[in-house]
């Protein structure tokens, strides 16, 4: 089972990923941990206002489980900032986006959070 850890301090995002945080934007950050502790990746977001960028994802993109629990993490944390729209350009990542619901216009994928977060089940 995999665990996805929280980072929401911007110094601590900033030294991990390497940026420079904007003004009046909120980022997040996760962190994948085996059961065993061992760490198989990371992804990176901000939200601004009603909008949330998935800016970065680092895990292995073939496994498709473990790339959807990124999203799926990030999409949760916007969520609960209020943000309602989603948008992503990593094209390594475009079959899961397109498989939880996400649009392609032209690279970048789009979609509206709380239908991303329903599951193909309910849609």
């Amino acid at each position: 089972m995999v665990y996805f850890k929280p980072i929401t301090d911007n110094g601590a995002l900033a030294e991990r990923f390497g940026f420079e945080p904007e003004p009046n934007t909120v980022y997040g950050g996760y962190i994948g941990y085996e059961s065993d502790g061992e760490k198989v990746g990371s992804c990176l977001l901000k939200v601004n206002k009603y909008n949330c960028a998935i800016l970065r994802i680092d895990c292995d993109m073939s496994d498709k489980l473990l790339t959807e629990g990124f999203i799926r993490a990030a999409l949760n944390f916007a969520a609960n900032r209020n943000a309602y729209l989603a948008f992503c350009e990593i094209g390594e990542a475009n079959d899961v986006l397109l498989s939880l619901g996400f649009e392609n216009n032209n690279g970048v994928y789009s979609g509206d959070i709380p239908t991303l977060l329903k599951g193909s089940c309910c849609k």
